[in-house]
């Protein structure tokens, strides 16, 4: 999957070699002044910025700062374009992570240090929750710095990593327009656009100090990666795709309490709901193909099956009726010691009304079991990251 993403980028180093060793009482270095502005060349040095598995990237807006005491900061506007390798397994009950790679050449990087400018270690990542793609929902993202070669292998080791929770407002943020300037000012709003609880994520660390200084080699540089978790919102499938299988489904088992003697409306009635079953199959067609069962897949084989079934069943139930009318029983050749609630003592069409009655019971609640099975499967873990568990 290709998603675009947009973001603004805060980077901030010390450039020694800009700092003045005769600064003033009314401390100058904490005095910022600007450096270069967008279209004009920079004359200082800035790191080399690279984001893995992402292409078509545009930088703009571009701010750059500095200081009397050789401290500056970056702020830069992206968009791009990344990739995601997506597990559709669960599709449409999944949950996706996906990443994006920044590489850092000639300088550490590490999230969310604090500035004057912000307490950037909090909230390493802010997300503005109006600007998400309504197909999915942000319910984390991970932060994490680490040392990465891609010339000598045992060299990448992690040295830091939070983790920022995205499950609360999300719903209130999408229902409430923040676009406006009288309402920026809000609570609400200001949650919606600066909303996240950064923690550490409890990862193992395992870069020694040496490691991390020594990451300046040839070959090796210090990168960081976020990681996205999306949740797929379900409203849409549920109501094009589970709610129509779903009635379709019970509406074949009205077939069994239609008299099986009435040919064309029990035929026609069973006739009708596979081609629904057909055509609601086709709709998947759109969807992401895989070489491998989807969550989706299995339901629709599960509901097809079942109104094949019902299909299946008046054939077996119409055979019975025509062997009644073709032979006769003779009731002198039952004895009285004999029970007529024997399958082997029963007429053809009496055989035939038992099969419906089991069908009445047994076709539910069959399938009943099928969605508690399917549902009690696959979407556990998409409750727990909509919830925030995981």
């Amino acid at each position: 999957m290709k998603y675009d993403i947009e973001f603004y980028l805060h980077c901030d180093w010390v450039d020694n070699r800009l700092a003045k060793e005769n600064l003033t009482q009314q401390r100058p270095d904490q005095i910022w002044f600007p450096i270069g502005y967008l279209g004009q060349p920079l004359t200082i040095w800035i790191p080399g910025i690279l984001f893995s598995q992402a292409k078509d990237v545009e930088s703009f807006e571009e701010f750059l700062y500095g200081r009397w005491d050789g401290a500056v900061t970056l702020f830069r506007r992206y968009t791009l374009t990344s990739k995601c390798q997506m597990v559709l397994g669960a599709y449409p009950l999944d949950v996706q992570n996906c990443a994006l790679g920044i590489d850092m050449y000639g300088a550490r990087f590490l999230w969310g240090p604090k500035t004057e400018w912000f307490d950037a270690g909090k909230h390493p990542v802010v997300v503005r929750a109006s600007g998400i793609n309504a197909q999915f929902r942000l319910v984390k993202a991970q932060a994490f710095s680490y040392v990465n070669s891609y010339i000598e292998r045992g060299r990448t080791c992690l040295y830091a990593a939070s983790s920022c929770d995205f499950t609360l407002m999300e719903q209130e943020c999408l229902s409430h327009d923040c676009i406006s300037a009288d309402q920026q000012g809000t609570a609400k709003c200001e949650k919606c656009n600066f909303y996240g609880n950064c923690t550490s994520t409890g990862a193992e660390i395992t870069c020694s100090a040496e490691e991390v200084e020594q990451s300046s080699r040839f070959g090796t540089l210090t990168s960081g990666q976020v990681r996205f978790s999306l949740v797929r919102r379900i409203n849409f499938h549920f109501l094009q795709t589970y709610w129509p299988t779903l009635t379709t489904v019970a509406m074949s088992w009205t077939s069994f309490w239609v008299n099986p003697e009435v040919v064309p409306a029990r035929v026609s009635l069973n006739v009708v709901t596979v081609l629904t079953m057909l055509t609601q199959t086709r709709k998947v067609e759109s969807f992401p193909e895989v070489s491998y069962v989807r969550a989706i897949d299995v339901w629709l084989c599960a509901c097809q099956w079942f109104v094949f079934v019902s299909l299946i069943e008046y054939g077996v139930v119409h055979y019975y009726i025509r062997s009644d009318s073709k032979a006769k029983t003779k009731v002198s050749e039952i004895s009285e010691t004999e029970g007529r609630g024997c399958w082997k003592n029963l007429t053809p069409k009496e055989k035939a009304l038992r099969h419906d009655y089991a069908a009445r019971v047994w076709f539910p609640v069959c399938f009943v079991l099928f969605m508690i099975g399917y549902f009690g499967y696959y979407v556990i873990d998409w409750v727990k990251y909509s919830t925030g568990a995981i």
